[in-house]
């Protein structure tokens, strides 16, 4: 079970993009690196501009998310969306 992924390729501008659609829904990514907690899904990230990588770490999944999702749904979910803005799964 995954619960980690690292992104390349992911610049300044696609982070902005990324921090866009997540917002949308309704996870907030503030600054570069942080903890993200929602509806029982939680997550560290860190984004590091000069090697433009993105970590996505201990991406856990409580009640009631649990009920619809596990941390390999979450890290498939974040891998498409990195796709879909033109980054790369590492």
């Amino acid at each position: 079970m995954a619960n980690s992924a690292t992104y390349n390729g992911i610049t300044p501008e696609l982070y902005n993009n990324l921090k866009g659609k997540l917002s949308a829904a309704g996870i907030e990514l503030e600054g570069n690196s942080g903890r993200v907690s929602k509806q029982g899904v939680t997550a560290d990230y860190a984004y590091d501009e000069a090697s433009q990588s993105l970590q996505i770490n201990n991406v856990n999944v409580a009640f009631p998310a649990s009920m619809m999702f596990s941390p390999d749904k979450i890290i498939q979910k974040i891998n498409e969306a990195v796709r879909g803005a033109g980054g790369q799964v590492a």
